[in-house]
C-alpha cells in the first residue's frame, strides 16, 4: 500500500507542478516583442503644405539647405528639371538664381509626383555645391622706377615742378 500512495502522490504531484513548470520555463514562453511608439502605428509621411495663389492649387516647399536650387526643386517634386521655369512663374517674389534659406516655392499640384519634403541627402546628391569662401589675394605693391626719385634720397614732391640735381 505505501508503495501505491507513493506512486498516487508522485502521480498528482507530476499532474500540479507540471504546467506551472513549464509556464516558468523561458524556452515555452511564445516571444512577445514590446509594445513601442512605432510599432503600434505606421510612420506618417509628411505632406507639404498647400495653398492656393491666383487660383492654381500649390504645395509650399520651404528652403531648407544652401544646396538647393530652383532645378533640384522641380526635380524632386514634379521629376523634371525643365518644370524650374514654371516654378519661377509661379511663385512671386522669387529669387531664381539666389535661394536662400526661409523662402518659399510654390509647386502646382497638378504637376507634383510627390508630397513628401526633400531630403539633405537628395539636395546635395543632385544641387549645386556650396559657394567656396573666395580668400583676399594678398595685393602687391606697384612697380615704380628708380628714375623717378632724387638721388639724394629725398622724397619726390606729388605736385608741382621738379627739381633735378645738377
Amino acid at each position: 500500500m505505501k508503495r501505491c500512495g507513493w506512486r498516487l502522490f508522485c502521480g498528482w504531484a507530476l499532474l500540479l507542478f507540471l504546467p506551472f513548470g513549464l509556464t516558468a520555463c523561458t524556452a515555452f514562453k511564445p516571444k512577445v516583442e514590446p509594445v513601442t511608439a512605432q510599432s503600434k502605428a505606421p510612420p506618417r509621411k509628411v505632406v507639404l503644405p498647400s495653398v492656393t495663389y491666383q487660383g492654381v492649387p500649390c504645395y509650399l516647399h520651404e528652403v531648407r539647405w544652401p544646396e538647393e536650387s530652383l532645378s533640384v526643386i522641380a526635380r524632386w517634386y514634379t521629376g523634371n528639371e525643365g518644370n524650374a521655369r514654371i516654378l519661377a512663374k509661379v511663385t512671386p517674389n522669387l529669387r531664381t538664381n539666389d535661394l536662400r534659406k526661409g523662402d518659399v516655392v510654390f509647386i502646382p499640384q497638378e504637376l507634383s509626383r510627390r508630397t513628401d519634403s526633400m531630403t539633405h541627402s537628395y539636395a546635395r546628391r543632385f544641387g549645386k555645391s556650396a559657394t567656396p569662401v573666395k580668400r583676399a589675394v594678398p595685393k602687391t605693391a606697384p612697380v615704380v622706377d628708380d628714375d623717378d626719385f632724387p638721388e639724394d634720397g629725398t622724397p619726390p614732391t606729388p605736385y608741382g615742378p621738379r627739381t633735378y640735381p645738377d
